[in-house]
């Protein structure tokens, strides 16, 4: 067969109708996506809002950038160790374990914001929830290429972001109407959707528990090496780049945007759960079950460079403008971020060579730590720097600046990766 048959062959099974198992197996993987979307959203977008009174703009991004610090080495040390296990089985093991210190980490939280804690006991447990979140999350992503074939990667992402999206949805409108009730409500809640969703997967994998998974780590050691071999590859360096800049802008703006409103323009948290956020459900509602399908369709660089530029052009505008009308382009910018948020995962599962699963993992989980740290920080330097300028919003529209800039500088290294076959 020649090597362009073999092409054609492969594109028409990318496009191929899913079996029901198949479709079935999809949908079990995304609901974890559920409960961690959750939980990290209510975390760092109303942790901000509980700590702002003792706190200022860089102490609220040093506490939510954590979860990016410690999303760059729990991953790279919980992907490579779980690659020592040789069936689903064991990973799944990892998640329950860490399932059940992220309950009880976002429980507490609740609790010292009932109590009305003081700020080092925000700290402490913030850092056990964020071990417990990205201890979870390095075999969570290990678990789509052992299980998902190739030619559903797009698929099965937009099976992941519809769950995403909706948990994402329930943490910004509910949280927000449950904190108005009680300060400790929506992470109480978060505690037990996390138990419930973690409790789903695992039965639903359960005939499927001792399948092995094709990996070559047997060490935690060894899984870091298999990273750095990883990074030999030109395009995923690139990607991982980009997705470094793409949680740079996500984690700067669930720190800020909530504050941004409410402090920067003196709108009660009411009108951001009840108006701002349900616009923001609309766009990603939209985007992403949508985004997987036509990744796989029409090409993820294509889609990825438009929805960049849609993205990050718009995010400036309510740094500038503080108009009502600016109020129609949100769901414009949300679909462009589910889109961007959605497709990295695949990408990188394109990229990857099939024994290097929980070792890419842990480097997926670099990048977005890295970012995720700096974002925060960034932008709340930002704040304090230029308040004196931006005196409307006492300078928190200096957020939207800083996000706009990262979005719009990852295009550069997404256009060079359009040259790979693979994607």
């Amino acid at each position: 067969m020649t090597d362009t048959a073999k092409q054609d062959d492969a594109k028409q099974d990318e496009h191929r109708s899913l079996s029901w198992p198949e479709r079935r197996l999809l949908v079990l993987l995304g609901v974890p996506a559920l409960g961690l979307a959750f939980t990290i959203s209510v975390t760092s977008t109303y942790v901000p809002v509980l700590v702002e009174q003792i706190s200022g703009p860089l102490m609220v991004g040093l506490l939510v950038g954590g979860e990016g610090f410690f999303g760059i080495f729990v991953p790279a040390i919980v992907g490579g160790l779980a690659d020592r296990h040789r069936s689903v089985r064991g990973r799944l093991a990892w998640m329950v374990a860490s399932g059940v210190l992220l309950c009880l980490a976002v429980a507490g939280v609740g609790l010292l914001g009932v109590l009305q804690a003081g700020l080092w006991a925000f700290a402490v447990a913030l850092c056990v929830l964020y071990v417990g979140y990205y201890a979870f999350l390095a075999p969570y992503w290990a678990l789509y290429p052992d299980l998902v074939p190739d030619e559903a990667s797009g698929r099965s992402r937009s099976a992941e972001s519809s769950f995403r999206v909706a948990g994402v949805g329930l943490a910004l409108i509910g949280g927000g109407l449950l904190l108005s009730v009680s300060p400790g409500l929506p992470f109480f809640l978060a505690a037990l959707l996390m138990l419930s969703v973690t409790a789903v997967l695992v039965y639903g994998l359960r005939k499927r528990r001792h399948e092995d998974v094709e990996n070559g780590e047997d060490s935690g050691l060894r899984g870091i090496g298999a990273m750095r071999e990883l990074l030999e590859d030109r395009s995923i360096v690139m990607l991982m780049i980009a997705n470094g800049l793409w949680n740079f802008a996500l984690a700067a703006l669930r720190a800020f945007v909530v504050l941004f409103f409410t402090v920067g323009l003196g709108k009660p948290s009411s009108f951001v759960a009840t108006i701002i956020f349900p616009l923001v459900a609309v766009g990603i509602a939209i985007a992403a079950p949508t985004s997987g399908w036509l990744a796989d369709r029409f090409g993820h660089v294509r889609l990825l460079t438009g929805a960049l530029v849609v993205y990050g052009g718009c995010m400036c505008i309510p740094g500038i403008l503080q108009s009502t009308w600016v109020a129609g382009l949100i769901p414009v910018v949300a679909a462009g971020a589910a889109t961007v948020m959605t497709l990295p995962l695949s990408m990188l599962m394109r990229l990857l060579p099939e024994e290097r699963h929980g070792a890419a993992s842990g480097l997926f989980g670099i990048s977005r730590g890295v970012g995720g740290t700096l974002g925060p920080l960034v932008a709340g330097a930002a704040i304090l720097l230029l308040g004196p300028v931006l005196k409307s919003t006492h300078g928190y529209a200096a957020m939207w600046f800083v996000c706009s800039a990262a979005l719009l500088a990852s295009i550069f290294f997404v256009r060079r990766l359009a040259s790979d076959d693979r994607l």
